[in-house]
Order: structure tokens, then sequence, then C-alpha cells
């Protein structure tokens, strides 16, 4: 039976595009470099301008329709409410990325992560589409690529948290861990999942030992975090 479950991270899976930024280039007859476009994008992404960040992309992939640029695009339109358009966009990305593979016992590693972005981007755009199970494949997809699959654990952790599903959340909070253990809101997850599923005993919840590490761990690492109140009531409730 779940009780006392704060969900409060519906949005969290979207926001894993932040970039490092390149020297913007001053003058103005090199702003059609590749330089210079992913500046402007960066710029626009970071001020929430989605129309002018899905401009400087057009641009990017108009020079060079390379995945990564095409990862760019879809991004922003996403994030412009463009799901459907994003959607195809990071279909064309992956495909783009399969002819860039790189030739047998060459790096592989590098091309693995940037094809682990493209999939949770397109798992993100599925999920804005309420195509959930789908967008469920594309996370798995890219945990199986990624050098370090935290990031995709916790988009699983936290869609089966949102959907109630707290044994398939667990589940991916563990995985998440294991690569990120400084991850503060997986822990506060793993914790409220454990916590909703443990039986009460006279109006206390009999919690398992990894239920308490759990929620304690998420004060440790976040004392003054958003769900810091919810994990300290939680604590209060447990069996001592």
């Amino acid at each position: 039976m779940r009780r006392f479950l704060p969900i409060v991270i519906a949005t969290v899976v979207l926001l894993f595009f932040v970039l490092p930024a390149r020297p913007q280039d001053s003058n103005s007859a090199a702003e059609q470099t590749p330089e210079a476009l992913t500046a402007l994008y960066n710029q626009a992404m970071q001020a929430k301008e989605w129309s002018r960040a899905v401009s400087a992309a057009q641009q990017l992939v108009a020079l060079k329709a390379s995945s990564p640029d095409l990862k760019l695009l879809a991004n922003a339109q996403l994030y412009s409410g463009l799901a459907d358009e994003a959607l195809a966009t990071f279909d064309k990305a992956l495909a783009t990325a399969e002819g860039e593979k790189p030739a047998e016992g060459q790096p592989m590693n590098a091309w693995k992560d940037g094809l682990a972005q493209i999939y949770i981007g397109k798992g993100n755009a599925l999920l804005k589409l309420k195509r959930t199970p789908e967008a469920i494949e594309q996370y798995y997809q890219a945990a199986g690529l990624a050098s370090n699959p935290g990031q995709v654990y916790f988009n699983l952790c936290a869609v089966f948290y949102n959907n109630g599903n707290t044994h398939d959340s667990a589940a991916a909070c563990r995985k998440c861990l294991l690569a990120d253990p400084t991850r503060a809101n997986a822990w506060f997850v793993l914790g409220s999942d454990l916590f909703a599923d443990a039986p009460i005993n006279n109006g206390k919840v009999v919690a398992t030992a990894e239920t308490r590490e759990a929620l304690e761990k998420y004060l440790a690492l976040a004392p003054d975090g958003p769900h810091a109140a919810d994990v300290k009531a939680m604590l209060e409730m447990i069996v001592k």
C-alpha cells in the first residue's frame, strides 16, 4: 500500500542537456562558424530562448548534419514544445550516428556515449508524448551504451517512481547509485520506494535497514534539499 509518497520530481528527467560553452567569436563575419553557432545555441538554451536555440541548431545542421548537431536541434525542439518534431530529429540523429561509427579497432567509448545521449533525448521526447513504455525502452538502450549509466538509471528510477511502480523504481535507483553514489535524489526515491512498501505495526512503519540508510544518505548529501522535510518525517514514522 502506498502512503506518504512526496512526488515532486516529475520533470527531472528532462534536465540533461547542459553543454560546455565554446568561446564566442565577437566578429560578426564569423557568426556562421560552427563554434560561434554552438556558443549562440548554448547561450539561448541557458536563457531559455528556445526559438533562438532552434534557429542556431538549424544553422549548425545546415553546415553539417552530424549526429551531435542533430541532437542539439532535437533538444531545442523538445524544449520548444515541439515533441513530435524532436522525436523525428532524434531518429535522424540515431541513423546518422550509425554512419559515424568508428572503424573496427578504433576507440568506441566517445561514440557510444554520444549515442547514449541521443537515446536519452528520444526517451525524453517519447515521455513528453506520454508514450512511457517506449521511453523506458530508449532509456535501457542508453544504459547499455553509456560509460557512466548513473544518469540513465536515474531517469528510469524517476519514471517508475512517478508511475507508482516502486519495485522497478527501487531496482533502477540501486543501479543508479552503484554508478553514482553521490546522487542525492536517487537516495530519496529509493528510500521513498522502500518506505511506501513497508508494513505498519501499531502506527509505525516497520522499515528495513536499507530504507533508513537511503533516507539518511539523502540528508547527509542534501541536508537543506527540497525533500529534507519529507525525509525527516518519514524517519520519524519508522520504528526505532
